[in-house]
Protein backbone atom coordinates (compact mmCIF):
# COMPACT_ATOMS: atom_id res chain seq x y z
CA UNK A 1 0.00 0.00 0.00
CA UNK A 2 1.44 3.39 -1.18
CA UNK A 3 2.49 5.44 2.05
CA UNK A 4 -0.07 8.65 1.69
CA UNK A 5 3.33 11.25 1.74
CA UNK A 6 4.90 9.60 -1.36
CA UNK A 7 4.17 10.46 -4.92
CA UNK A 8 1.67 8.79 -6.71
CA UNK A 9 2.60 5.94 -8.92
CA UNK A 10 2.09 6.36 -12.80
CA UNK A 11 0.27 4.43 -15.35
CA UNK A 12 0.33 3.40 -19.01
CA UNK A 13 -1.25 6.13 -21.16
CA UNK A 14 -5.00 5.33 -22.21
CA UNK A 15 -7.79 6.59 -24.32
CA UNK A 16 -8.78 9.13 -20.78
CA UNK A 17 -5.34 10.14 -20.66
CA UNK A 18 -4.52 11.05 -24.42
CA UNK A 19 -8.49 12.62 -23.66
CA UNK A 20 -7.12 15.02 -21.21
CA UNK A 21 -4.12 15.64 -22.89
CA UNK A 22 -6.18 16.71 -25.95
CA UNK A 23 -8.17 19.16 -23.76
CA UNK A 24 -5.49 20.18 -21.90
CA UNK A 25 -3.93 21.25 -25.55
CA UNK A 26 -7.56 23.10 -26.48
CA UNK A 27 -7.75 24.78 -23.42
CA UNK A 28 -4.03 26.03 -23.83
CA UNK A 29 -4.44 26.68 -27.46
CA UNK A 30 -7.06 28.92 -26.21
CA UNK A 31 -4.04 31.38 -24.64
CA UNK A 32 -2.33 32.45 -27.84
CA UNK A 33 -5.77 33.86 -29.28
CA UNK A 34 -6.98 35.42 -26.07
CA UNK A 35 -3.75 37.00 -24.99
CA UNK A 36 -3.53 38.74 -28.50
CA UNK A 37 -7.14 40.10 -27.63
CA UNK A 38 -5.88 41.44 -24.32
CA UNK A 39 -2.54 42.92 -25.14
CA UNK A 40 -4.22 44.49 -28.52
CA UNK A 41 -6.57 46.58 -25.76
CA UNK A 42 -4.74 47.86 -23.19
CA UNK A 43 -3.28 45.37 -20.59
CA UNK A 44 0.44 44.73 -20.98
CA UNK A 45 1.75 41.26 -21.05
CA UNK A 46 3.07 41.60 -17.26
CA UNK A 47 0.01 42.64 -16.01
CA UNK A 48 -1.68 40.46 -18.22
CA UNK A 49 0.12 36.94 -16.68
CA UNK A 50 -0.01 39.19 -12.74
CA UNK A 51 -4.14 38.78 -13.47
CA UNK A 52 -4.23 35.04 -15.03
CA UNK A 53 -1.89 34.07 -11.77
CA UNK A 54 -4.06 35.56 -9.40
CA UNK A 55 -7.36 34.82 -10.76
CA UNK A 56 -5.94 30.86 -10.40
CA UNK A 57 -4.49 30.96 -7.45
CA UNK A 58 -7.52 32.61 -6.02
CA UNK A 59 -9.82 29.99 -7.62
CA UNK A 60 -7.79 26.84 -6.88
CA UNK A 61 -7.39 27.82 -2.93
CA UNK A 62 -11.00 28.64 -2.25
CA UNK A 63 -11.85 25.21 -4.22
CA UNK A 64 -9.44 23.29 -2.08
CA UNK A 65 -10.64 24.99 1.23
CA UNK A 66 -13.99 24.27 0.07
CA UNK A 67 -13.63 20.72 -0.71
CA UNK A 68 -11.87 20.62 3.25
CA UNK A 69 -8.15 19.85 1.85
CA UNK A 70 -5.66 20.94 4.44
CA UNK A 71 -2.55 23.33 3.97
CA UNK A 72 0.81 22.20 3.16
CA UNK A 73 2.62 21.62 6.61
CA UNK A 74 6.42 22.01 6.95
CA UNK A 75 8.53 24.40 6.24
CA UNK A 76 10.32 22.23 4.08
CA UNK A 77 7.32 21.70 1.81
CA UNK A 78 6.51 25.03 1.72
CA UNK A 79 10.27 26.26 0.21
CA UNK A 80 9.54 23.06 -2.51
CA UNK A 81 6.20 24.99 -3.60
CA UNK A 82 7.96 28.21 -3.42
CA UNK A 83 10.42 26.65 -5.66
CA UNK A 84 7.96 25.23 -8.05
CA UNK A 85 5.94 28.65 -7.94
CA UNK A 86 9.02 30.86 -9.94
CA UNK A 87 10.09 27.81 -11.88
CA UNK A 88 6.32 27.01 -13.17
CA UNK A 89 5.32 30.86 -13.51
CA UNK A 90 7.66 33.78 -12.76
CA UNK A 91 10.76 33.00 -13.98
CA UNK A 92 9.62 31.31 -17.36
CA UNK A 93 7.04 34.38 -17.90
CA UNK A 94 9.65 36.69 -17.59
CA UNK A 95 12.09 34.98 -19.62
CA UNK A 96 10.24 34.03 -22.79
CA UNK A 97 8.10 37.28 -22.78
CA UNK A 98 11.55 39.40 -22.73
CA UNK A 99 13.37 36.66 -25.17
CA UNK A 100 10.62 36.86 -27.69
CA UNK A 101 11.36 40.62 -27.52
CA UNK A 102 14.18 39.69 -30.08
CA UNK A 103 13.01 37.17 -32.07
CA UNK A 104 9.99 35.92 -34.42
CA UNK A 105 6.90 34.27 -32.17
CA UNK A 106 7.74 31.03 -34.72
CA UNK A 107 10.75 30.21 -33.87
CA UNK A 108 9.89 31.39 -30.24
CA UNK A 109 6.80 27.99 -31.03
CA UNK A 110 9.66 25.86 -32.13
CA UNK A 111 12.32 26.58 -29.18
CA UNK A 112 9.28 26.24 -27.13
CA UNK A 113 8.80 22.68 -28.75
CA UNK A 114 12.14 21.68 -26.56
CA UNK A 115 10.12 21.13 -23.64
CA UNK A 116 9.55 17.39 -23.98
CA UNK A 117 12.54 16.19 -24.70
CA UNK A 118 14.11 18.33 -22.23
CA UNK A 119 11.38 16.65 -19.91
CA UNK A 120 12.39 13.12 -20.99
CA UNK A 121 16.03 13.71 -20.04
CA UNK A 122 15.52 14.79 -16.77
CA UNK A 123 12.77 12.83 -15.44
CA UNK A 124 15.64 10.12 -16.47
CA UNK A 125 18.00 11.33 -14.30
CA UNK A 126 15.48 12.88 -11.66
CA UNK A 127 12.88 9.70 -11.43
CA UNK A 128 13.43 5.64 -10.92
CA UNK A 129 9.41 5.07 -13.58
CA UNK A 130 10.20 7.37 -16.23
CA UNK A 131 13.48 6.14 -18.31
CA UNK A 132 14.67 6.72 -21.58
CA UNK A 133 13.72 4.45 -24.51
CA UNK A 134 14.82 4.85 -28.31
CA UNK A 135 10.69 4.93 -29.11
CA UNK A 136 10.25 7.92 -25.99
CA UNK A 137 13.46 10.04 -28.19
CA UNK A 138 12.06 8.92 -31.52
CA UNK A 139 8.14 10.29 -30.61
CA UNK A 140 9.70 13.68 -29.05
CA UNK A 141 11.84 14.48 -31.86
CA UNK A 142 8.74 13.44 -34.10
CA UNK A 143 6.99 15.77 -32.28
CA UNK A 144 9.59 18.51 -32.80
CA UNK A 145 9.33 18.00 -36.31
CA UNK A 146 6.19 18.64 -37.01
CA UNK A 147 5.47 21.88 -34.54
CA UNK A 148 8.47 23.05 -37.39
CA UNK A 149 6.61 22.00 -40.29
CA UNK A 150 3.55 23.59 -38.35
CA UNK A 151 5.09 27.00 -38.08
CA UNK A 152 7.52 26.72 -41.20
CA UNK A 153 10.96 25.89 -41.60
CA UNK A 154 12.18 29.16 -42.61
CA UNK A 155 11.40 29.78 -39.05
CA UNK A 156 14.85 28.23 -38.42
CA UNK A 157 16.94 30.75 -40.50
CA UNK A 158 16.56 33.04 -37.74
CA UNK A 159 18.25 30.52 -35.39
CA UNK A 160 21.53 32.31 -34.08
CA UNK A 161 20.51 35.52 -35.33
CA UNK A 162 19.20 37.09 -31.93
CA UNK A 163 21.13 34.39 -29.27
CA UNK A 164 20.53 36.34 -26.21
CA UNK A 165 16.75 36.40 -26.93
CA UNK A 166 17.05 32.78 -27.84
CA UNK A 167 18.90 31.56 -24.74
CA UNK A 168 16.11 33.28 -22.49
CA UNK A 169 13.52 31.16 -24.32
CA UNK A 170 15.37 28.08 -23.78
CA UNK A 171 16.09 29.18 -19.85
CA UNK A 172 12.49 29.44 -19.70
CA UNK A 173 11.94 25.87 -21.34
CA UNK A 174 14.12 24.54 -18.75
CA UNK A 175 12.62 26.01 -16.19
CA UNK A 176 8.67 24.73 -17.13
CA UNK A 177 10.97 21.57 -17.74
CA UNK A 178 12.50 21.39 -13.98
CA UNK A 179 8.66 22.44 -13.08
CA UNK A 180 6.99 19.48 -14.54
CA UNK A 181 9.48 16.92 -13.14
CA UNK A 182 9.86 18.63 -9.91
CA UNK A 183 5.93 18.70 -9.42
CA UNK A 184 5.36 15.44 -10.28
CA UNK A 185 7.88 14.55 -7.09
CA UNK A 186 5.49 16.19 -5.04
CA UNK A 187 3.74 13.90 -2.05
CA UNK A 188 0.10 13.26 -2.33
CA UNK A 189 -1.95 16.35 -1.85
CA UNK A 190 -4.71 17.59 -3.10
CA UNK A 191 -4.07 19.01 -6.80
CA UNK A 192 -6.83 22.13 -6.47
CA UNK A 193 -4.41 23.34 -2.84
CA UNK A 194 -1.12 21.77 -4.47
CA UNK A 195 -1.70 24.14 -7.67
CA UNK A 196 -3.12 26.85 -6.44
CA UNK A 197 -0.67 27.32 -3.75
CA UNK A 198 1.89 26.82 -6.76
CA UNK A 199 0.36 30.19 -8.38
CA UNK A 200 -0.15 32.22 -4.75
CA UNK A 201 3.43 31.96 -4.31
CA UNK A 202 4.57 32.52 -8.02
CA UNK A 203 2.19 35.78 -7.49
CA UNK A 204 4.31 36.84 -4.47
CA UNK A 205 7.32 37.05 -7.08
CA UNK A 206 5.79 38.71 -10.26
CA UNK A 207 3.12 40.98 -8.42
CA UNK A 208 5.76 43.92 -7.55
CA UNK A 209 7.40 43.49 -11.18
CA UNK A 210 4.42 44.51 -12.66
CA UNK A 211 3.44 47.04 -10.32
CA UNK A 212 6.89 48.89 -10.49
CA UNK A 213 6.96 48.40 -14.78
CA UNK A 214 3.16 48.33 -15.57
CA UNK A 215 1.52 51.19 -13.26
CA UNK A 216 -1.33 49.23 -13.64
CA UNK A 217 -3.63 51.84 -12.05
CA UNK A 218 -3.22 53.84 -15.32
CA UNK A 219 -4.25 51.43 -17.52
CA UNK A 220 -7.78 51.74 -19.48
CA UNK A 221 -8.22 48.32 -20.74
CA UNK A 222 -11.30 47.37 -23.28
CA UNK A 223 -14.19 45.15 -22.34
CA UNK A 224 -12.91 42.67 -24.72
CA UNK A 225 -9.48 42.61 -22.83
CA UNK A 226 -11.09 41.96 -19.73
CA UNK A 227 -12.95 39.32 -20.72
CA UNK A 228 -9.65 37.77 -22.43
CA UNK A 229 -8.43 37.98 -19.15
CA UNK A 230 -11.12 36.66 -17.31
CA UNK A 231 -10.85 33.70 -20.02
CA UNK A 232 -7.39 33.28 -19.14
CA UNK A 233 -7.95 33.53 -16.00
CA UNK A 234 -10.21 30.67 -15.49
CA UNK A 235 -9.46 28.39 -17.98
CA UNK A 236 -5.89 28.79 -19.27
CA UNK A 237 -4.34 29.24 -15.75
CA UNK A 238 -6.82 27.86 -13.36
CA UNK A 239 -7.88 24.57 -14.96
CA UNK A 240 -5.26 24.23 -17.48
CA UNK A 241 -2.75 23.78 -14.23
CA UNK A 242 -4.99 21.71 -12.41
CA UNK A 243 -5.29 18.94 -15.57
CA UNK A 244 -1.61 19.82 -16.05
CA UNK A 245 -0.72 18.51 -12.71
CA UNK A 246 -3.26 15.78 -12.80
CA UNK A 247 -2.49 14.38 -16.22
CA UNK A 248 1.30 14.21 -14.54
CA UNK A 249 -0.12 12.51 -11.95
CA UNK A 250 -1.49 10.04 -13.66
CA UNK A 251 0.94 9.39 -16.72
CA UNK A 252 4.05 11.41 -15.72
CA UNK A 253 5.71 14.05 -16.53
CA UNK A 254 6.93 12.96 -19.86
CA UNK A 255 3.53 12.51 -21.29
CA UNK A 256 1.96 15.10 -19.78
CA UNK A 257 4.73 17.59 -21.51
CA UNK A 258 3.97 16.28 -25.01
CA UNK A 259 0.78 18.92 -24.84
CA UNK A 260 3.80 21.25 -26.13
CA UNK A 261 3.03 19.50 -29.57
CA UNK A 262 -0.45 19.82 -29.50
CA UNK A 263 -0.70 23.20 -28.53
CA UNK A 264 0.20 24.90 -31.66
CA UNK A 265 -1.97 22.87 -34.16
CA UNK A 266 -4.92 24.02 -31.05
CA UNK A 267 -3.86 27.30 -31.46
CA UNK A 268 -4.71 27.26 -35.49
CA UNK A 269 -7.78 25.89 -35.12
CA UNK A 270 -8.58 28.87 -32.21
CA UNK A 271 -7.19 31.61 -34.94
CA UNK A 272 -9.29 30.33 -37.26
CA UNK A 273 -12.49 31.07 -35.32
CA UNK A 274 -10.76 33.75 -33.47
CA UNK A 275 -9.33 35.90 -36.53
CA UNK A 276 -10.38 33.47 -39.51
CA UNK A 277 -7.10 32.47 -40.12
CA UNK A 278 -7.06 29.36 -42.63
CA UNK A 279 -4.54 27.30 -41.60
CA UNK A 280 -2.43 26.00 -44.69
CA UNK A 281 -1.87 22.29 -45.87
CA UNK A 282 1.81 22.47 -43.33
CA UNK A 283 -0.80 21.80 -40.88
CA UNK A 284 -2.15 18.37 -41.52
CA UNK A 285 1.28 16.94 -42.32
CA UNK A 286 2.45 18.58 -38.61
CA UNK A 287 -0.41 16.79 -37.11
CA UNK A 288 0.13 13.82 -38.47
CA UNK A 289 3.82 13.72 -37.25
CA UNK A 290 2.85 15.12 -33.92
CA UNK A 291 0.13 12.09 -33.52
CA UNK A 292 2.91 9.70 -34.60
CA UNK A 293 4.78 11.27 -32.36
CA UNK A 294 2.59 10.44 -29.51
CA UNK A 295 2.10 7.03 -30.76
CA UNK A 296 5.32 5.80 -31.07
CA UNK A 297 6.10 5.57 -27.35
CA UNK A 298 3.29 3.58 -26.69
CA UNK A 299 4.52 1.01 -28.75
CA UNK A 300 5.98 -2.80 -27.84
CA UNK A 301 8.09 -4.75 -29.03
CA UNK A 302 6.76 -8.09 -29.50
Amino acid sequence: MTHPSAPPAIRSPGLAEFALLSLLALVWGSSFLFIKVAVDNGLPPMTLATLRIAMGAVILVGLARWRGQAWPRGWALWARLTFLGIIGNSLPFFLIGWGEQFTTSQLAAILMATIPLLVVVLAHLMTQDEKLSLLKVAGVLCGMAGVIVLVGIDALNGLGAQVIGQLAIIGGCLSYSLYGVNARRLPQMGAEMTVGIILALGLVVILPIALIVDRPWELTPSGSAIFAAFWLGLLSTAFGNWLFFTLMRRAGASFAATNNFLVPVMGLGWGYFGYAEVPGANAVIALALILTGLALPRLRRG
